[in-house]
């Protein structure tokens, strides 16, 4: 099972209360996915971060259908 999705929302949050913009935030949360599935191209990994984290922060714990974990 991989962690990916825990690492990359996990680092996001942190960041966030580190004082980070959103953005580097989320770039972060990107590299980390990106680090678990370098085969994954730039922009589907951008879109399946994004996916998570609006789940994450609406407290929604289903997956999006196209998310990986």
């Amino acid at each position: 099972m991989c962690l990916c999705k825990a690492a990359t929302t996990k680092a996001y949050d942190e960041l966030r209360k580190l004082g980070e913009s959103e953005g580097d935030a989320y770039d972060a949360a990107v590299r980390i996915y990106r680090h678990h599935h370098p085969e994954q191209r730039r922009i589907e990994a951008y879109q399946v971060v994004a996916d998570w984290l609006e789940h994450h922060e609406s407290g929604d714990s289903t997956d999006g259908a196209t998310a990986q974990s």
